[in-house]
């Protein structure tokens, strides 16, 4: 079994370590889940992971905008800024978490609700590392999709 991890990516099951040996946390077995084989990374994959997060660990919050928090964002909150990286042992200095607005659904959504939900947010003291958009995305994907079709898959 290997961790169930969010994507991207899947490497929380590696053990991360920085020079001070009190600081190592091990997330192996932490969460588990099942094996995907085409879910998992190429080794060049995952080194340049690591190159570019260290020993950084990320985690994110994605509400859908179309109204005021409730008490399930507020669990959902918990876990992805604090609880998560608890069961994790990743220490203080390596968690991040972002906020993503997860705009998808126009006609339901205001900025009203955004505006809430940041003033929310820091109400509840989480400070995410960045704030984004689902819909910053819409182009990208729309590209990709396009490539996929082409290529018959």
């Amino acid at each position: 079994k290997l961790p169930l991890v969010q994507y991207p990516p899947r490497h929380w099951h590696t053990t991360m370590s920085t020079d001070a040996p009190e600081t190592v946390a091990t997330t192996a077995g932490a969460l588990e889940g099942r094996e995907l084989e085409w879910a998992v990374n190429t080794p060049e994959l995952t080194a340049e992971h690591a190159s570019i997060n260290s020993n950084i660990i990320r985690t994110r919050f994605p509400p859908e905008p179309n109204g005021y928090l409730h008490f399930g964002h507020a669990q959902s909150m918990n876990m992805n800024f604090a609880l998560s990286f608890e069961k994790l042992g990743v220490p203080m200095e390596n968690r991040r978490t972002i906020f993503r607005y997860d705009d998808t659904n126009p006609d339901a959504e205001s900025p009203e609700y955004i505006d809430s939900m940041k003033r929310d947010l820091e109400w509840m003291g989480w400070q995410p590392e960045k704030t984004t958009y689902s819909s910053d995305n819409f182009q990208t994907l729309y590209e990709l999709a396009v490539k996929l079709i082409k290529k018959g898959l």
